[in-house]
C-alpha cells in the first residue's frame, strides 16, 4: 500500500475504527487512487482490496474493496413552514457522471470537501457560498454530527449542519436560481433549486442518503 494512502485521514479512521472493534486487517493491495487537489499528486479517491480477520466471528474475508474520499460538509438550507411537509428546503442540481436519475443530474443539499479546509464547519460555509452564492455567519450553522453516507460503499463521512434562512435570503436565492454557480475551474457548475420537504419525499428527487439528512436536521 503506498504510504501516502495509509497517511491520508479517511484511511486512518477507517483502519482505527476497524482496530477499535478488534478487527485485524491482514493484507491490503492497492486497486486503483486518484491523485487531485490543490498539492500536485494528493490523494483524493482511494481502493483497496484487503484481508480483515473479523474478530467477532473468528473468520477472515478478503473478497471486498475499501474505497473512500475526504469526507464532505452538507449543509441543510431550509425556511420552516406551517407544517413539516411545507418546510423550504434548498438544494442544489448538478452534472455528476455516475448519476442515474431521470435527468441525468444529482438533486443535493450544498456541500462537498476542499482538501486542507479549516474543518467541517468552515468548509460548509464554503461550499454554501461556492454552489448557492449565499454568504452565511458560521455562527447561524447548527451541527447535527457526522456518518458514513454509504456504508458499504465508502468509508467517508458527512459532515451535517443546518441554518434556518430568513426571507430576504430565500428571495435572494430565488434570484439567483437561473445563475449557475460552483467552482467552473473544477469543472462544478451547480444550480439553485428551492422546493419543499414534501416535494422531496413525492418526487423521489434525491437519493436516500440525503432524504436522511433532511429528516435529521429538520427533526423537532
Amino acid at each position: 500500500m503506498p504510504l501516502d494512502v495509509r497517511r491520508t485521514p479517511s484511511f486512518q479512521r477507517w483502519y482505527h475504527a476497524q482496530r477499535r472493534a478488534g478487527n485485524t486487517l491482514q493484507g491490503a493491495r492497492l486497486v486503483w487512487v486518484s491523485r487531485i487537489g490543490p498539492e500536485p499528486g494528493a490523494v483524493f479517491f482511494w481502493a483497496l482490496h484487503v484481508r480483515m480477520h473479523v474478530a467477532a466471528e473468528d473468520r477472515i474475508k478478503d473478497n471486498e474493496i475499501v474505497l473512500s474520499r475526504p469526507d464532505v460538509s452538507t449543509v441543510a438550507l431550509y425556511q420552516r413552514g406551517p407544517s413539516l411537509d411545507e418546510t423550504v428546503v434548498v438544494l442544489v442540481r448538478e452534472f455528476r457522471s455516475p448519476a442515474s436519475t431521470p435527468d441525468g443530474n444529482v438533486h443535493e443539499l450544498p456541500g462537498g470537501s476542499t482538501m486542507g479546509s479549516g474543518g467541517p464547519l468552515a468548509q460548509a460555509a464554503d461550499e454554501v457560498a461556492e454552489e448557492t452564492g449565499l454568504v452565511l455567519d458560521a455562527g447561524r450553522f447548527r451541527a447535527h454530527g457526522s456518518r458514513q453516507v454509504a456504508a458499504t460503499v465508502s468509508a467517508h463521512h458527512a459532515h451535517l449542519f443546518s441554518v434556518e434562512i430568513t426571507d430576504d435570503e430565500l428571495e435572494q436565492l430565488r434570484d439567483m436560481q437561473g445563475r449557475p454557480h460552483g467552482v467552473h475551474s473544477d469543472s462544478e457548475r451547480t444550480w439553485i433549486e428551492i422546493t419543499t420537504y414534501g416535494e422531496i419525499r413525492r418526487t423521489s428527487l434525491v437519493d436516500w442518503a440525503t432524504l436522511g439528512m433532511l429528516a435529521e436536521a429538520l427533526a423537532g
